[in-house]
């Protein structure tokens, strides 16, 4: 089947730049308000309004793929889909050929996984979950639905991560968390116990040092 993806910004056109190389990409559809007057492509290809998106692209035809951000901790993403459906869609999943999915692995449809991202034995990518590169999620874990797990993220082995969870770059889940749904875990987080559901974390930024960078090396003897 072919594939038509919900959105027109950035999101829409990352995925489009990676999903054209294996999927037949027909056109990308969104809300009727999110498209500018007189606007018919995005990406080269037609761009529909949602309202009528099954008269262009017939779900018997084509599958779905939502590709937008994590508005509203996932929500809008979910509503999305729950409205694609009940269109008739089905939904395709796309998932880079450089990830490294190990045995007894589950990947849910509408699931978004990009290059160089490792799943280990026995865990379950749930339904609509974004998962950018350089990803490490360890053995037996558990994603929940319409998660947002951004570049260099690490899952420990046998998490729990409930649904609509964002984790920020390079975040940390230790040993066996249970992550509550809708949590926020800032970029350089690293979470090492249960959480409840709509939780944030955060860590100090970086701060700047007295001395600038030339002196910094020089007196730190970090210079070759």
């Amino acid at each position: 089947m072919s594939t038509v993806i919900y959105g027109n910004g950035a999101m829409a056109r990352v995925v489009y730049s990676y999903a054209r190389h294996t999927m037949e990409v027909r056109g990308f559809t969104v809300d009727d308000s999110r498209i500018a007057e007189g606007a018919s492509t995005f990406c080269g290809l037609p761009l529909v309004p949602f309202s009528t998106v099954q008269e262009t692209f017939t779900p018997s035809e084509n599958r779905m793929l939502i590709a937008m951000g994590f508005v509203d901790m996932n929500e809008l993403r979910e509503k999305k889909c729950m409205e694609a459906y009940g269109k008739g869609y089905s939904f395709a999943r796309f998932v880079h050929e450089s990830v490294c999915a190990h045995d007894d692995v589950v990947i849910e449809d509408n699931c978004i996984i990009l290059e160089h991202s490792s799943i280990h034995p026995g865990s379950q990518i749930g339904q609509g979950t974004f998962v950018c590169g350089n990803v490490n999620i360890g053995h037996d874990c558990t994603i929940g639905p319409w998660n947002w797990i951004n570049a260099g993220v690490s899952i420990a082995g046998g998490c729990q991560v409930g649904p609509g969870c964002f984790f920020g770059v390079n975040s940390c889940l230790g040993q066996g968390v249970r992550l509550g749904a809708r949590n926020f875990l800032a970029a350089n987080t690293l979470v090492n116990r249960n959480t409840r559901d709509n939780e944030v974390y955060l860590s100090e930024p970086g701060q700047p040092f007295r001395l600038d960078s030339k002196s910094f090396l020089k007196f730190g003897r970090l210079s070759p």
